[in-house]
């Protein structure tokens, strides 16, 4: 039995994907929460709330119910409204994902598995290249090293200080091989083994979310399509690595010290499940021969996108690198940092958004608190925290609703404390609204760890 799912939806799939999982694991305590939004438009809580809960659903079904130009707007505009919707943080994989869905909703069937080879080629050699820095691969700082010795303690296991500072050459070795592979024609499909293993590596280490993103981008990649494409249910071939998969994280996965509760295992077991329902499809895709009868994308088309892709991924680089940028870099846990020693030290660009220092009134009534989170409020007006500016102007602007005020006070860098430090007097700067380019909060001190 089979059923017929064009990439459009299997990408969107994906999206929602992450969406259940970040409601499985946070609750909906927080729901139609827009305090910090990623694009910088508050909406309105019920607005907020519909576009987070309801906005991806309503977008798969008309991924699957509607094939005409009107019906892929609508995907588009569904998943749009979902982006605006999202509070605090756009994953690098929801935007590579949107990016994905969107291109496919509009481009020529037949240039689908290239436009998705191309973006997971840029993902992978874009997060190697990132993670070229002295912090990420020489220091005890590194990412690589933080997080592996982490997952190791949450295993119950003793992390060691010489295969640790391997960890970091490894991951960036592994991310430009498979990139490489998928570069130049005729890898043999080696690239999709060793990405599989990439990827369940980090799924078990606790970003199942991204895997099963890349994995639905790889059974695109490796499919020839002419429209749609077939999902196998209750195949015996996809069974074995699906129960496979899910019983591994259900035996590996770690996020948090401590049992994990019934609730918590079965998310584990689900995750892992679709995780290795995708690779077996992806798998099953590489070992067929291409249908000739199938329509083939001409040179041009082909040629077009290798070079939009290219340019959107280079100006991607570009801008991390020349410190305009931050997030939705696809970086990757690569070590870098908004301030300091790192490439993002921006001493020189008095017009991108400033971090601020809030204070905690000495009243907060409680309607305020249903508009913000508790715990977010403590973190944000610590004496440690420093604030981005678009979320002290929503912040600021819903404290002076109920007459009271968070003072914000901008934060300059100090290269001799080597910390964020404040400048004029509380209240005298004004935030402004701005996009989420950089973490809502940091540390105001350097030497902190910082992974983005």
């Amino acid at each position: 039995m089979e059923i017929q799912i064009t990439p459009t939806a299997l990408i969107i799939g994906g999206l929602l994907f992450h969406q259940v999982n970040r409601h499985w694991e946070y609750g909906f305590s927080s729901l139609g929460h827009h305090y910090a939004p990623v694009f910088g438009i508050r909406l309105p809580r019920a607005a907020a709330a519909s576009g987070q809960v309801v906005a991806l659903p309503l977008a798969l079904l008309a991924s699957l119910t509607t094939h005409s130009p009107g019906g892929r707007t609508i995907t588009v505009v569904l998943v749009v409204y979902w982006m605006l919707a999202t509070h605090r943080r756009l994953s690098d994989h929801c935007w590579l994902g949107a990016v994905a869905a969107v291109a496919m909703a509009f481009a020529p069937a037949s240039i689908h598995p290239v436009v998705a080879r191309d973006l997971l080629v840029g993902v992978y050699l874009t997060a190697a290249l990132l993670k070229i820095n002295d912090e990420y691969l020489l220091t005890e700082r590194s990412a690589g090293r933080v997080v592996t010795a982490h997952y190791l303690q949450l295993l119950g296991l003793r992390p060691y200080p010489r295969q640790l500072k391997l960890v970091p050459a490894l991951v960036v070795l592994t991310e430009l091989t498979v990139g490489t592979l998928m570069w130049v024609p005729g890898g043999g499909h080696y690239d999709l083994w060793l990405a599989i293993l990439m990827h369940l590596v980090f799924g078990v280490s606790g970003n199942f979310p991204f895997s099963v993103i890349a994995m639905a981008l790889w059974v695109v990649a490796l499919t020839p399509l002419n429209g749609q494409f077939a999902l196998p249910v209750a195949s015996v071939s996809a069974l074995f690595p699906t129960l496979l998969t899910a019983l591994l994280a259900l035996a590996a996965r770690r996020t948090a010290r401590g049992r994990r509760s019934k609730s918590w295992l079965l998310k584990d077991f689900c995750e892992g499940a679709t995780y290795g329902y995708l690779c077996a499809v992806a798998a099953a895709a590489a070992s067929e021969p291409t249908q000739s009868s199938q329509a083939l994308p001409t040179n041009g088309q082909v040629a077009l996108t290798h070079w939009l892709i290219a340019a959107g991924f280079s100006v991607n680089l570009l801008l991390v690198v020349t410190r305009v940028k931050l997030e939705w870099s696809f970086a990757m846990f690569s070590s870098l940092r908004p301030f300091g020693h790192s490439w993002l030290e921006r001493t020189r660009l008095k017009g991108w958004p400033r971090y601020y220092a809030l204070t905690l009134p000495k009243r907060i009534p409680m309607t305020l608190l249903r508009e913000v989170d508790p715990e977010f409020i403590y973190q944000a007006t610590r004496a440690e925290s420093a604030v981005h500016e678009n979320v002290a102007y929503h912040l600021e602007n819903t404290a002076r609703k109920y007459n009271i005020s968070f003072a914000p006070q901008t934060l300059s860098f100090d290269a001799d404390r080597s910390e964020l430090v404040p400048m004029g007097e509380p209240g005298q700067s004004v935030p402004r609204m701005r996009f989420l380019n950089y973490p809502a909060l940091v540390p105001r001190r350097l030497d902190r760890r910082y992974l983005a």
